[in-house]
């Protein structure tokens, strides 16, 4: 429920995006509503998965839906788009949603199962990004795109009870805690510094501009910085190593490319159907079902087959 709530809203923002511009205004915030909420979360996942190492999973879960609830009000009662920017930055940061998920699940399962159960976690992104669009073309038409946000908290209540209740530890944390903190902040700078180039390269300034210019020599810094911090590290946050791991290295490349295209295309083709072939909210998300069946049933499938 908890990982339903967070696939949800990065899913459902692209049905109601083109009403909530036509009410708040601001449509040169259209494409940041989006990033920042992704960047917010391509932040804290690192530093949630770290923190659980260390510290009680079940702590950790309960504060994030609690930060992804209390930023969700905020999100709902928005009066214009640079208060809903902030509030998603806020919702981004509540990153233990995904983090934990995963942690939680490989810890309760034997090595030859967690193919299969990391499928069923697919199956949640899957299943929210079916209901996403259609649910939001529903909300916005019949009630308010405010109800986007405020019907998480029913849903992040009943999470935030099961986890409370149901919840147990069973891996050992260790004891002496050495958080990697300039690691943290480096991975975030150089995170920050690259994205924020990306999204007023072309726009706000020119790619050649210095502020431009500096983004980017701000991105490669720190990310020199975040190098030789992970090396020496006794608690990395990132370590590097893992990026020698072929499987690794390949698996998050394919999810990288394949995240890039799915989240522009549930970003922006919102944008398109509503706003240039001027269908309604509902049409739109049917519009969308097709990209989200196959995302379901292929995350199923593939399950299965890593399982035999």
């Amino acid at each position: 429920m908890a990982l339903f709530l967070g696939a949800l809203d990065t899913l459902i923002m692209g049905a109601a995006m083109p009403t909530i511009v036509s009410d708040l205004g601001g449509i040169e915030l259209y494409s940041w509503v989006f990033s920042v909420y992704l960047l917010s979360r391509a932040v804290s996942l690192p530093i949630f998965g770290k923190l659980c190492d260390l510290f009680n999973s079940k702590k950790l879960y309960m504060i994030s839906i609690v930060i992804f609830l209390i930023s969700s009000v905020c999100a709902g009662a928005s009066h214009n788009m640079t208060q809903l920017t902030v509030s998603r930055v806020v919702q981004g940061g509540a990153g233990g949603n995904f983090a934990l998920a995963y942690i939680v699940l490989a810890d309760i399962s034997p090595p030859e199962r967690r193919g299969k159960m990391m499928s069923l976690i697919s199956f949640v992104w899957g299943l929210s990004s079916v209901l996403g669009p259609t649910l939001g073309g529903f909300i916005v038409n019949y009630f308010s795109w405010r109800w986007i946000f405020f019907i998480n908290i029913p849903l992040g209540i009943l999470a935030f009870i099961g986890i409370w209740r149901y919840l147990e530890e069973n891996r050992e944390k260790k004891r002496d805690a050495d958080i990697d903190y300039l690691g943290a902040l480096t991975l975030s700078t150089t995170i920050l510094a690259l994205l924020t180039a990306f999204l007023l390269a072309g726009r706000s300034y020119a790619w050649t501009s210095p502020q431009i210019l500096g983004l980017f020599v701000t991105t490669l810094c720190s990310a020199l910085v975040f190098y030789t911090v992970e090396r020496r590290a006794k608690e990395p946050i990132l370590p590097i190593g893992f990026f020698r791991v072929r499987g690794f290295s390949i698996g998050n490349s394919a999810a990288f490319f394949a995240s890039f295209s799915i989240f522009s295309i549930s970003a922006f083709s919102p944008l398109f159907v509503q706003g240039a072939l001027g269908k309604t909210p509902a049409q739109l998300g049917m519009a969308m079902v097709p990209l989200s069946l196959g995302w379901s049933v292929g995350a199923l499938f593939c399950g299965q087959m890593i399982h035999l």
